[in-house]
């Protein structure tokens, strides 16, 4: 069942049969969702554009962004509507001025969305009935300079570098944003239960693994302010020979200089070859090497429940002894498809990351 409601979160009416639904949330960017019901007029009038869409077994809300008509294979008539997760009302805002931000990640986000969304200059800016409180989720303080840019943007890429979840969190009258991290729940650890996904286990209908690194690069030179060889340069740098794959970055549109009251002072070289290598590691990050691994979940076993003994975001353990492979992933994407009552889910993962959080300081501290 599908609750519909208003911008203003008024509650307009329920979907209460449909043929299809997709419902795809994931970890550090804004999730979607599609949904075909029969035409009415009833249908018609509550799935406008721009109206949100929740469930009573999910925390995430959908906004409406497309509306169209097909038909299905008996030659019916469906109404087919697209939405985005409400973390995509971000895309409607920029960064209006220049930022140096020294802080955590969590708490730039979190900066940058108050100074958009909630409490702009202009307070034509502002995003009414957003709230996202205050929690702190990473300790490392980074340099961090951004100007004109997308706000969506932005909050992805930091949450894609420092593996940073982003969610919606709608009680059918409240709407707040949440960051959060998963949790580890692999096999080499036992401070939490432990989750395996397994063929072995039962738990595995079908799985597709796929491997490449014909883009992957491990090398960073970025060039930031000044001409010629007085150019600011700072590097990130790894492996040698064959292994060893080199990028350059052009960051000349990072400053030299920031704003401390009204005066634009000078950044220490310290300050400012952080700033460079934050932005080669946010590059380095676009071109690792890519793993994939879908996995379609047996919903009616009891062993491992999605939403009860996992969820998206947390680290878990693969293990597939046909193509020998065993890897200790966080679970990036998770699809919930429910054709004529029938429900099936596919989980994504990414590549191994057990370390990545030690990978991030020594790469942008080195």
């Amino acid at each position: 069942m599908l609750y519909v409601c208003d911008e203003n979160f008024k509650r307009l009416g329920i979907i209460g049969s449909f043929s299809y639904l997709l419902w795809r949330k994931r970890y550090t960017s804004h999730g979607e969702a599609e949904l075909h019901v029969d035409v009415s007029m009833k249908n018609i009038e509550l799935l406008q554009k721009g109206n949100i869409l929740f469930r009573k077994d999910d925390n995430e809300a959908m906004y409406i962004y497309y509306r169209g008509f097909t038909e299905d294979n008996s030659g019916n008539d469906q109404l087919v509507i697209k939405c985005f997760t409400v973390v995509r009302w971000f895309d409607r805002r920029i960064l209006w001025e220049k930022y140096n931000f020294q802080d955590t990640p969590d708490n730039i986000i979190r900066h940058m969305v108050f100074f958009t969304c909630l409490n702009p200059t202009d307070k034509r800016r502002v995003i009414p009935g957003l709230n996202f409180p205050y929690k702190p989720i990473l300790e490392e303080v980074i340099q961090f300079q951004i100007s004109y840019a997308n706000l969506l943007e932005q909050i992805e890429s930091l949450c894609n570098t420092y593996e940073l979840g982003i969610k919606s969190v709608f009680d059918g009258k409240n709407l707040s944003f949440d960051l959060y991290k998963g949790t580890d729940r692999t096999i080499n650890q036992s401070m939490n239960p432990r989750c395996i996904l397994s063929k072995n286990f039962s738990n595995v209908l079908s799985r597709n693994y796929e491997e490449a690194d014909n883009d992957f690069k491990n090398t960073v030179l970025v060039a930031g302010a000044g001409e010629d060889a007085a150019r600011k340069l700072a590097s990130i740098e790894q492996g040698s020979g064959l292994s060893r794959r080199e990028l350059f970055v052009d960051a000349r549109d990072l400053s030299a200089t920031k704003k401390v009251g009204e005066e634009e002072v000078p950044i220490s070289d310290e300050e400012y070859t952080l700033l460079l290598k934050q932005r080669g590691l946010e590059k380095l990050l676009e071109y690792e090497e890519f793993i994939s691994f879908d996995c379609e979940i047996d919903v009616t076993k009891d062993n491992t429940k999605y939403g009860r003994d996992f969820f998206l975001g947390d680290i878990i353990t693969i293990r597939d002894d046909t193509l020998g492979v065993i890897m200790n992933s966080r679970i990036v994407e998770a699809d919930e498809i429910y054709r004529n009552s029938v429900k099936s889910l596919v989980v994504k993962v990414g590549k191994s990351v057990p370390t990545l959080p030690e990978k991030v300081k020594r790469m942008v501290k080195s």
